[in-house]
């Protein structure tokens, strides 16, 4: 065997690696039969991965049930607190959420997807479908719209052509053309919406954010249709995240320098 076979199967290895500890994570918990049926593996090739997974301490193994292990726990808020809008988008979150009393967020670009960094709960927060560490699509959410914005239009044509534009609901903008004029628009405003777009009844209001690492990130409050409407919708949150966004660059640009 040459060395560009050896090189494929350690790819093809970690390939394995990890779209079982994303399985594991989307079933939250399940047997080594549901597993291999998900997975579509042996079970003698998967329970070999499993154990190594196990001694590891990535996964967890209780009785004939696998959960992941808090190891990945302790990578994952490291990454998370490495990240500089982590700790000083704490305060302006934490603002918009006590003035909007809704759940406001702040999401980062990573490998064309928006990941849920931070998030501050007003009085009456709703959170329907986010956590922590959640990656979102960008094409129907205000923050990957926001997020799409700061793109080249090059990077987020590729984006679109590799995850596409799914319908989520009746408004969500499956039309390349019809995006990117939105995106110019909010290249102007400053601010992107998610009226309806990705859960029905739930609205967003969004604004871009410049992170000191050259990573696109949006800050973005959301909350149910009924209480996000006419000026509330268009002028107020527009306003306050915006006003929000602009700060956060203020102090990272501080920090930087």
């Amino acid at each position: 065997m040459g060395d560009n076979d050896a090189g494929h199967r350690t790819v093809k290895t970690a390939e394995t690696v990890v779209e079982i500890l994303e399985t594991v994570s989307e079933l939250e918990r399940a047997s080594l039969t549901e597993l291999a049926d998900a997975l579509d593996m042996h079970r003698s090739t998967l329970h070999a991965h499993l154990s190594t997974l196990v001694e590891q301490e990535c996964l967890r193994k209780e009785d004939t049930q696998y959960t992941l292990g808090l190891k990945l726990f302790t990578h994952g808020s490291r990454a998370q607190r490495m990240n500089p809008l982590y700790e000083e988008s704490k305060q302006f979150l934490q603002q918009i959420a006590e003035q909007t009393k809704e759940i406001a967020w702040i999401v980062v670009e990573e490998y064309g997807r928006g990941v849920c960094l931070r998030k501050a709960k007003g009085e009456l927060a709703v959170q329907p479908y986010k956590r922590i560490g959640a990656r979102i699509s960008l094409h129907d959410t205000a923050a990957g719209k926001a997020i799409l914005a700061q793109l080249p239009e090059e990077r987020a044509q590729a984006i679109i052509g590799r995850y596409g534009l799914p319908e989520r609901t009746e408004n969500t903008i499956t039309d390349p053309e019809t995006l990117f004029s939105e995106l110019e628009s909010a290249r102007n405003e400053g601010v992107t919406f998610n009226d309806e777009e990705s859960i029905t009844g739930f609205r967003a209001v969004a604004s871009p954010v410049a992170s000191p690492d050259g990573r696109a990130a949006a800050i973005v409050v959301s909350g149910p249709k009924n209480r996000l409407q006419e000026e509330r919708f268009s002028e107020t949150l527009p306003e306050i995240v915006s006003g929000a966004a602009n700060a956060l660059e203020l102090e990272l640009s501080s920090a930087v320098n």
